[in-house]
Parts: structure tokens; C-alpha cells; sequence
């Protein structure tokens, strides 16, 4: 197995793993939101949720690549090949590795980022998802502040 083979295969098993069925999602948002802000009630979560507008497909595409590019800089081919032979276990760590490695530090920046830009691009045309995409970004970047107070102690 080469290389590139290596390669294609963490990003086509990461982006597997995507749920892209819109009720799902929303069920999630509707999750965050009922955590991230218990005051409101599920009706008005549940209507924000359908409002929050999808990331496009090339973004998590871009960070699949960033995850496998990632780890052939930092792992062994010999393990990666193994990681890569198709079984369910293996491919079940490399989504739960993926999952790690998107919550480090340079991802939450990364991430912050990608959707701030994404934000600038339909800020003309969606004005909620707008407003939306700037309380995520918030809610990302207290994350990683409570994240690093808690290191720094």
C-alpha cells in the first residue's frame, strides 16, 4: 500500500462516518444547544437548530486531509498500513484518532477559522446564520480558554 493509498483511505473513512442526514444533525444542534444554553426551552432550540446552515462538504474534506497528512508525518507506515486494512476495528480508531486530533488546540484555531471565513462568504446573503456561526465560533474559543486555564493550574 503506497503512500497516497494510505492517505486516500483515513480521508474516505473519516468522511464515511459523517452523518449528513438533516434530522440527525439538527437533533444534535438541538443537543448542544440544550447543554450550551439550558435556559432555552427545546421548541426554540429545536427551531434555531433547522436555521444553523450546513458546513460545506469541502471543509470536512480539508480537515480529513489535515487529520491524514497529520499522521503520516507522525506515525510509522508499517502501523498506518495496518490501521488501513479495512477492518471495522481499525477503521473505528482511526474515526475515534480523528476525533482526538480534532480537538487539540491547533484544530479549535483551525476550525475558528474555517468557519469565521465561511461566515464572511454567506454574511451577505444569511444574516442568521451569520449571527449563528459567530455564537459557535464563541462558544469554540471559551472552550479552549477554559481549556487552558484548566492546564495552566
Amino acid at each position: 500500500m503506497t503512500t497516497e493509498h494510505i492517505r486516500t483511505h483515513i480521508i474516505t473513512t473519516v468522511l464515511s462516518r459523517l452523518d449528513r442526514d438533516h434530522s440527525s444533525r439538527q437533533e444534535a444542534l438541538e443537543e448542544f444547544m440544550s447543554v450550551t444554553l439550558p435556559a432555552v426551552d427545546q421548541r426554540a432550540a429545536r427551531q434555531v437548530s433547522g436555521l444553523v446552515p450546513t458546513i460545506p462538504d469541502t471543509i470536512y474534506e480539508k480537515w480529513a486531509a489535515m487529520f491524514a497528512d497529520r499522521l503520516l508525518e507522525t506515525v510509522e507506515e508499517k502501523q498506518l498500513q495496518m490501521l488501513c486494512d479495512g477492518k471495522k476495528d481499525n477503521e473505528a480508531t482511526l474515526c475515534l484518532v480523528y476525533l482526538m486530533f480534532m480537538e487539540s488546540e491547533k484544530m479549535e484555531k483551525q476550525i475558528a477559522e474555517d468557519l469565521h471565513a465561511l461566515g464572511m462568504q454567506s454574511s451577505a446573503s444569511d444574516a442568521v446564520g451569520n449571527m449563528l456561526g459567530v455564537y459557535f465560533r464563541s462558544r469554540l474559543e471559551q472552550r479552549q480558554q477554559t481549556t487552558q486555564e484548566a492546564s495552566a493550574r
